[in-house]
């Protein structure tokens, strides 16, 4: 029987390419706010998907319920959805530092409470969190983005032995700067962008594991 993993941002970016990859060998639903660029993804890789908008709860569980019900199981939920901001504070607008917020660190909180129970009655799971290096470090001119990877690692990290003992895995990714079009309109350097599919690669090995084994954290950056 297939895997079945559900990817939020699946439309674009990292969240694409991860669809483009995992449709070959997996059931893939993508989640994503667009349903005109989710519809174009989803046939291209013969995917399923759903239209959600990971900063509401009642949407991402309504998501979540809809995949149970078709599905009947969730392998591996990766949060890939995120918002890049950048810029001197004082001219950040301030509608789009709560989205940032919301999407970045708030997203992955929803989709694991909304997955939890069912993960524990399955007694397996995988949650993937896209994380970014810039959660590791802080950065002048980014500190709305920066804060809000803070936020996700420390969610990952303490949530990961909360649920260890249900066998379920969670797993922080993060990646370097990407050549994708996450960061078009700032000031973001790509000069040294490295391509995603070598996120892809690694996340197919952290996958390879024995469900007994996990990489709770793996940073992968550009050289």
């Amino acid at each position: 029987m297939k895997k079945v993993i559900c990817i939020t941002g699946g439309a674009n970016g990292l969240g694409r390419q991860l669809a483009a990859f995992f449709s070959r060998q997996a059931q893939v639903i993508i989640f994503d706010i667009n349903e005109k660029f989710l519809e174009t993804v989803a046939k291209k890789f013969d995917c399923d998907y759903q239209v959600c908008d990971v900063s509401d709860f009642s949407v991402v569980s309504a998501s979540i319920k809809n995949v149970i019900k078709k599905h009947h199981k969730i392998d591996c939920f990766i949060n890939c959805a995120g918002i890049y901001i950048d810029g001197e504070i004082e001219s950040n607008d301030p509608k789009l530092i709560k989205k940032v917020y919301e999407v970045n660190s708030l997203g992955p909180v929803f989709t694991t409470q909304a997955l939890v129970a069912f993960f524990k009655k399955q007694k397996s799971g995988t949650i993937i969190n896209i994380n970014s290096t810039a959660g590791l470090h802080p950065k002048a001119f980014n500190s709305v983005y920066h804060s809000s990877k803070w936020a996700l690692k420390g969610f990952s990290e303490s949530i990961q032995p909360e649920l260890a003992n249900f066998g379920i895995k969670v797993v922080d990714i993060y990646p370097g700067v990407m050549a994708t079009k996450f960061t078009d309109g700032t000031n973001c350097d790509l000069s040294k962008a490295m391509d995603p599919h070598q996120v892809v690669k690694a996340i197919d090995f952290v996958l390879s594991l024995d469900s007994d084994t996990i990489i709770s954290e793996l940073t992968i950056k550009h050289l």
